[in-house]
């Protein structure tokens, strides 16, 4: 019998007809098909490094027309060895290279003041992650001005120090508090 891309077998036009044993062929080539193309992706999804950490508790000055790399204070989760807090409390380590994809957010405190805009910046040792590197926005003053972005990330050997970054210009101080970043190879 002829076969699909896909591998699904299906009769000839000059097969003979045999309902049962050709609808139990294309009943296993799909089951077949699900199970490498589905099932086992999701399994090796599941299993792939993945790391969150997060300031959970109290502030972090952020001073005027600085970068200032975020720390953490807590590991949500940690399955590849990214975060030591006893090392760093700024950066995770990539310890395999491959396609990662990056989020990441803050919370930067009101002051009474909506004077400027703030930049959250994701970059890494070998340089800013190419775009989008962050997202910028106006300062709200009555209510937490929030950043985040979204972006992947090519990390071509193991080592490579992965950090968020804050840069605002409103003239003052001000205090990142809720922050979060999330590392997760996906190829």
């Amino acid at each position: 019998m002829p076969t699909t891309s896909r591998g699904y077998s299906y009769p000839a036009y000059t097969d003979l007809a045999d309902f049962p044993t050709q609808i139990q062929d294309l009943a296993l080539d799909i089951d077949g098909d699900v199970t490498a193309n589905l099932q086992n992706a999701a399994g090796s999804a599941l299993n792939m490094p993945s790391c969150r950490v997060a300031r959970t508790s109290g502030s972090q000055a952020i001073a005027n027309n600085t970068n200032v790399t975020l720390t953490y204070t807590t590991e949500t989760y940690d399955s590849g060895a990214f975060f030591n807090i006893g090392t760093s409390a700024t950066n995770l380590v990539v310890q395999t290279p491959g396609v990662y994809l990056l989020a990441g957010s803050v919370n930067l405190a009101p002051d009474g003041s909506a004077t400027g805009a703030a930049a959250l910046i994701m970059a890494s040792s070998a340089g800013l992650v190419p775009n989008p590197v962050g997202v910028s926005r106006n300062l709200d003053n009555d209510k937490h001005t929030s950043l985040a972005c979204t972006t992947l990330h090519y990390v071509p050997v193991a080592g490579e120090i992965l950090t968020m970054l804050v840069r605002h210009n409103h003239g003052a101080s001000l205090n990142a508090e809720i922050a979060q970043f999330t590392v997760t190879r996906i190829a």
